[in-house]
């Protein structure tokens, strides 16, 4: 009842596309789908989108689990608390268009950081800032990608997709108890994640085959330049919104 056939049919054909950039680069699928949802059935916004993530998540994160960084796993864990109640608090008394305008922002700046930076370590200081500010946005959003996926962007594919996988597992779990402890969770919205599976698992069975031609080499220039247009679209957004 909160959901048409023809609002099911688009968002269900736009997370086919989003999972499969996700099952190939490590991270995209909210980027690509989360505004449209947002126009097209923004009541789904953001815990529909947070949680139907998870079993793609599952799948990747054990396709490739031989390549899982598990110490950065941990510290990203950690600082999204942080970032998640920011993010929650936000959601509970700002308008989506304001949340879409500051999240394009900050993916920009990280994203001219990140073009700066020839740094092919992953710190434990920078993954606290990344896990902070993927909190944040992915409680905000449904976006919390781009800033881990811009902390590895040196890192061979297989790393970046499957250590990414684990921390957005850990990441829901975080985020979702946030939007909850803020009622920002209703129980159709996570029956209407379920019933969105099957576009999930369609983009993601695509991807095997994008996964194993990536294997071994860098995303960099399809991290940088995804994550660059995600922020581009995300501050239009807002300001025509």
């Amino acid at each position: 009842m909160h959901l048409t056939l023809g609002e099911y049919l688009v968002v269900a054909s736009i997370l086919v596309i989003g999972s499969f950039c996700q099952g190939t680069v490590g991270f995209g699928m909210n980027l690509i789908a989360a505004p449209i949802v947002g126009l097209v059935a923004p009541q789904l916004m953001p815990a529909t989108m947070v949680v139907v993530g998870v079993p793609m998540s599952v799948a990747m994160a054990l396709r490739e689990r031989d390549h899982i960084q598990w110490r950065s796993v941990g510290v990203i864990s950690a600082a999204r608390i942080p970032g998640t109640v920011a993010g929650a608090w936000l959601v509970a008394i700002a308008s989506q268009r304001l949340l879409g305008g500051i999240i394009g922002i900050v993916v920009l700046v990280a994203v001219g950081v990140s073009l700066l930076s020839n740094d092919h370590d992953v710190t434990d200081p920078a993954s606290v800032v990344a896990g902070a500010t993927s909190g944040f946005m992915d409680t905000a959003a449904a976006t919390g990608g781009p800033p881990v996926a811009l902390l590895f962007q040196h890192r061979p594919a297989a790393e970046v997709r499957s250590t990414l996988a684990v921390v957005f597992l850990a990441g829901t779990a975080i985020s979702i108890t946030g939007l909850a402890v803020t009622g920002s969770v209703e129980p159709w919205q996570l029956l209407t994640a379920v019933g969105l599976l099957p576009a999930v698992a369609i983009g993601v069975t695509a991807s095997h085959r994008m996964a194993h031609l990536t294997a071994g080499k860098s995303l960099r220039p399809f991290v940088l330049g995804f994550a660059a247009a995600a922020g581009v679209a995300a501050i239009l957004k807002a300001a025509v919104g």
